[in-house]
């Protein structure tokens, strides 16, 4: 029994001893104006709980006693606020917390974003088209001539809006183009100057252009080549043109190139002409964009091109025909025509 006793009075001290002596804090926050600030943020320091401020400003929390302890008041927009207290066991203490604006100014924040403007006869071309394009001249001339008009399958020249075939303007990075394609046939042309696998941007307009474009009226064909900033390369094959390209970078992205190369032959498609003979046509072109950054405001743009055609032309013969209707008679007429000599162009 005595032992039973002993432990329960141990027992009991232990219990009060381990009972947290604790009291309490209550009172109002308010702003400059003395209105009172609800949702106020009250926590003691160290802890990771505490409580809000009623809708009046009003707020009660329960602290340790018999040691310093620190409450953190805090709320958006306005300076942080720390009070110190001691109090005793069971104590209770009523303060009034002012609050002052944060005075910080934060820093200006720009948002910017690519946009498009849209402009009246304005047409956006993806140059990835070219290359799966089902035409004999296939390039960037070929998907236009979709949009506007040619007479002859075999060349890359268009017209537009009745316009002349001379009057349509080129642009590559800013660079005009003049008389790209130097032979103005359909059989002896070769390849044009632009090269589909270094494009990146196509804008074709087929009128009320800018005045910064010149002052001819049917079109402009304002392309942008690319500026990489990787190391890369593409290459296809086809049975009229072959091609490949290389780009990248050097001196720490301060210097990017972009060099293409194109081979290109329409003998295949030549051999079902009317006029029967030996056609041999070949055209090889070789370009280069380069840019080298100097600063932030200037950068040096270099555009080259080599380009060899030469087309030989061996006819041997040539049938015509033609049909008469009359009433006395019908009669199939037709012409054989055998050929000396043959042409041959290069430039």
């Amino acid at each position: 029994m005595r032992v039973f006793t002993t432990l329960m009075l141990i027992l009991f001290f232990l219990t009060a001893s381990a009972q947290k002596k604790s009291a309490l804090v209550s009172g109002q926050v308010i702003d400059e104006n003395e209105n009172p600030l609800a949702k106020v943020s009250v926590i003691i320091l160290g802890k990771q709980t505490g409580v809000l401020t009623n809708d009046s400003g009003f707020f009660s929390i329960m602290v340790p006693s018999a040691k310093t302890i620190a409450i953190i008041f805090s709320y958006t927009g306005y300076a942080e606020t720390q009070k110190n207290f001691y109090l005793s066991d069971k104590e209770e203490e009523k303060v009034t917390i002012h609050l002052r604006r944060n005075g910080k100014l934060l820093e200006t924040v720009v948002v910017k974003d690519d946009r498009e403007r849209k402009e009246l006869g304005l047409t956006k071309i993806n140059p990835k088209n070219a290359l799966v394009l089902p035409s004999t001249v296939g390039g960037i001339e070929g998907l236009i001539k979709i949009l506007v008009g040619s007479n002859n399958e075999l060349t890359s020249q268009y017209s537009v809006r009745g316009g002349n075939y001379d009057e349509n303007l080129i642009y590559i990075n800013d660079f005009e183009i003049y008389r790209p394609y130097l032979v103005r046939n359909g059989q002896q042309e070769g390849l044009s100057f632009i090269n589909p696998e270094m494009a990146k941007n196509v804008s074709f307009y087929n009128g009320g252009f800018q005045a910064k474009y010149g002052d001819k009226m049917s079109s402009v064909l304002d392309i942008q080549y690319k500026k990489p900033k990787t190391f890369g390369g593409s290459a296809y094959i086809s049975f009229l043109e072959q091609g490949m390209h290389l780009e990248g970078t050097a001196k720490k992205g301060r210097l990017t190139y972009l060099v293409g190369v194109r081979t290109k032959s329409n003998r295949n498609l030549l051999s079902s002409q009317e006029t029967t003979g030996s056609y041999i046509p070949s055209s090889t072109d070789v370009q280069g964009y380069i840019t080298y950054k100097l600063s932030e405001k200037w950068q040096l743009e270099m555009l080259g091109n080599f380009s060899k055609t030469s087309f030989t032309f061996i006819p041997q013969s040539a049938q015509k025909t033609t049909s008469v209707f009359s009433p006395l008679f019908t009669a199939n007429l037709g012409l054989d025509i055998i050929f000396e000599g043959q042409e041959r162009d290069g430039y």
